[in-house]
């Protein structure tokens, strides 16, 4: 699979710099602080944490334990929306303003960390035995049996997307729309463009500086570096305040960050191999979201995705890259609103 091979070469490409290179080279070329965003940094770790976790729980898949959390609504609930993030990525990530509209306009929102992130369980990989992207869709599933809830919205980012159409085609019942984000229906594609390496020789540089020491700003500043860095071309503004808080409430009062469940997360999507074949007969209402200049999951990955699927709806953004930033936060939300209203009314 090339997505494998293009990041193990990158963590060969790591392991020369370190034994080559060394510190000279990482130091010369990782992502650099000003002082005033070191200041802004260490203010934000100073401050109060806030809250961020609704009604938590777990869910048990074949004796995988899935953390999950909850936010109602005020008023009736309308339907329920499952939010499932990508490689790596805890439920947190998620962010208030992107699921609060949702809340408004009378849904309930659910996030879960995969497993191998976040609060799920971190014990859950064998490589003798790796999961795949059907076991994480019946991790979602088992969150939707816990909750009692038939039937719900999903919404994917990410691998999180490959994990929504997997769900999508072996439970279709349990699914009323899909909006699958910057995603793919096959990351080995050979007619697609491949992934770029220098996205992963990046974050593995930046890695070397600042995600070794186990320090809270070191975190920090890793995570805006990734963060930066998955932007693409377009630099828009970071919320280094947000990502501080993150950082903070899961290194303080979560279980951290997993170093290991990137290349086990990928491995699932190796394993998992093409959906294009299958996403032709998908008949559940349909958004694919992408961004055109999307660093990590070529543009043209997102075009394809939505020309097998039948009927599916596009929304194609200018300048946005591999994030959910707050600037077009907005757009994507009415229209997720959109679909999942219009199959509300054909139900």
């Amino acid at each position: 699979m090339r997505i494998v091979k293009r990041f193990l070469l990158g963590l060969l490409v790591f392991v020369l710099i370190l034994t080559g290179f060394g510190y000279a080279y990482v130091q010369f070329t990782a992502r650099e602080f000003t002082k005033e965003e070191v200041a802004e940094i260490r203010t934000a770790m100073d401050a109060p944490l806030e809250e961020m976790v609704g009604d938590a729980g777990y869910a048990l898949n074949d004796g995988v334990k899935i953390w999950y959390d909850v936010h109602q609504p005020q008023d009736t609930i309308k339907g329920s929306v499952l939010l499932i993030m990508g490689l790596s990525a805890d439920a947190l990530i998620w962010p208030d303003y992107f699921f609060q509209p949702l809340l408004d306009s009378g849904y309930q929102v659910i996030r879960f960390d995969n497993r191998g992130v976040g609060n799920s369980d971190w014990n859950a990989f064998d490589p003798d035995n790796p999961y795949t992207l059907s076991d994480m869709a019946n991790d979602a599933i088992a969150v939707l049996d816990t909750l009692g809830i038939e039937k719900a919205h999903l919404v994917g980012a990410s691998m999180g997307g490959m994990i929504g159409q997997t769900l999508c085609i072996e439970h279709p019942e349990r699914v009323a729309t899909l909006t699958s984000i910057m995603s793919t229906a096959w990351a080995d594609d050979p007619e697609m463009p491949a992934i770029d390496l220098n996205v992963f020789k990046h974050i593995g540089i930046n890695t070397i500086k600042y995600g070794l020491s186990g320090e809270v700003e070191d975190a920090i500043k890793l995570r805006i570096a990734i963060r930066e860095q998955l932007m693409g071309a377009e630099k828009y503004d970071l919320d280094i305040n947000g990502i501080a808080q993150l950082t903070r409430y899961n290194m303080e009062k979560r279980s951290g960050y997993n170093q290991k469940s990137g290349m086990q997360q990928t491995k699932a999507i190796e394993l998992s191999g093409s959906r294009i074949e299958a996403l032709k007969n998908l008949g559940i209402p349909t958004l694919v979201i992408h961004g055109k200049t999307d660093p990590l999951i070529p543009f043209e990955h997102g075009v394809k995705t939505a020309e097998l699927i039948p009927n599916a709806e596009t929304l194609y953004i200018e300048g946005m890259g591999h994030t959910l930033p707050r600037m077009y936060s907005d757009t994507i939300v009415s229209r997720m609103l959109d679909l999942i209203e219009e199959s509300t009314v054909k139900q």
